[in-house]
């Protein structure tokens, strides 16, 4: 075989980079692939924290990083446990198990529940934009604190703000007309705000309204205490999947490491140590192959210590046949006549093991050991009868 055909059939640098690139385009894949439904479109005008539509709340999440310089989203039901105050934007799809579960997770812990006001459909010319089909009734709303408070709220009126009351309620805020439209439950940290439009896009555009705004919120928490905004309750909670877990704490120290050991197995396959090994056939040639394989078999099938009787055999014809004895001789005779040889063809002693002892031993050993000996026994008797030995 000539050299060129030995040669293989890509470079070293070809390989390399096949190598990265391939590495390079599945790695960000795995790290998309956990988190994309994290990164899913949020822009779908909803009344939630990341909506940039009128009824959406991404205008006061904005203020307050501005104004307090700290705030919170609160994608996992894990951080609804949060110890500061942390506002629920709800809408007529969330029943009041679902709003409760949250209340009695942050029991003690300040939480505002921002009641829907309106009606509003999606405009598919402009992405995140929705136009206003009417004002909900107010016994959606009665319907979705069922349970949590027992309160009425106001029917309002072009323009105006919705109000609230009920039993058990601490007015904290009102609108201009005088009635109620912040409360606190009493004996409790749970706060309601009856119309949206106090902090959603559209109240806080003008300078009045974010003031306001503001205002509002530095009544139910300390200054220095943090806010957050619930968009668990919007479909947008961020929730766990197995491959999330590799690329965070405490498992990604772990996942670095694989990744190590993966590269340096890599290395260490670049470089071939010795020349290739070519594989063997699984059955060689010749004769002692055969014997091998043979034995190989008696081994695995347990079955070594019954060939004792044909080695006798093998024995009894090689020395018959260095010894000359008669051809005429079979069997029982045949071993008679084995019995009487010697070390010169001559009668063996008496007290000297004959023949068809160390075959009967050989023929009837139980285990292996004690084939060995037999057969050790029967290959210096035939060395001593046909004088192989001098």
């Amino acid at each position: 075989m000539s050299a060129s055909s030995r040669a293989a059939p890509f470079s070293f640098i070809a390989i390399t980079i096949v190598v990265v690139v391939a590495a390079g385009g599945f790695t960000p894949m795995m790290f998309l692939g956990a988190y994309a439904p994290d990164y899913r479109e949020t822009r779908d005008g909803g009344a939630h924290a990341y909506s940039t539509s009128a009824v959406g709340f991404a205008g006061v999440v904005e203020l307050v990083r501005a104004v307090r310089g700290d705030h919170w989203l609160i994608r996992r039901e894990s951080e609804l446990s949060w110890h500061g105050l942390v506002v629920l934007t709800p809408s007529v799809r969330n029943g009041p198990e679902e709003i409760k579960a949250i209340l009695d997770r942050r029991r003690g812990k300040p939480t505002l529940i921002v009641m829907p006001k309106w009606a509003v459909s999606k405009l598919a010319s402009h992405p995140g934009w929705v136009r206003g089909e009417g004002v909900l009734p107010a016994f959606y709303l009665r319907s979705m604190l069922q349970g949590i408070a027992d309160a009425e709220f106001s029917e309002p009126e072009a323009g105006g703000l919705r109000t609230i009351q009920g039993k058990g309620l601490n007015t904290l805020d009102t609108a201009p007309d005088g009635q109620p439209l912040l409360v606190a439950l009493e004996d409790s940290e749970t706060y309601i705000l009856a119309d949206p439009d106090v902090l959603d896009n559209k109240g806080v555009a003008t300078r009045s309204g974010a003031e306001r705004a503001m205002a509002m919120l530095e009544k139910m928490v300390p200054p220095h205490d943090p806010i957050g905004f619930d968009v668990t309750l919007s479909g947008l909670a961020s929730n766990p999947n197995l491959l999330k877990l590799a690329f965070e704490p405490p498992f990604l120290p772990l996942t670095l490491c694989l990744l190590f050991a993966a590269l340096l197995a890599g290395l260490q396959a670049i470089r071939r140590f010795g020349p290739p090994a070519h594989e063997e056939r699984t059955v060689a040639y010749g004769k002692r192959a055969l014997a091998e394989n043979g034995a190989a078999l008696l081994r695995l099938a347990r079955r070594r210590h019954r060939t004792g009787g044909r080695y006798a055999a093998l024995t009894r014809d090689a020395a018959a046949a260095a010894s000359g004895a008669p051809s005429s001789l079979s069997g029982e005779a045949l071993d008679r006549y084995l019995d009487k040889l010697g070390g010169d063809g001559e009668p063996l002693d008496r007290k000297a093991e004959r023949f068809t002892q160390i075959a009967e031993r050989a023929d009837s050993a139980p285990d292996t050991r004690r084939l060995l000996a037999a057969a050790r026994d029967l290959y210096q008797w035939r060395r001593t009868v046909t004088r192989e030995h001098r």
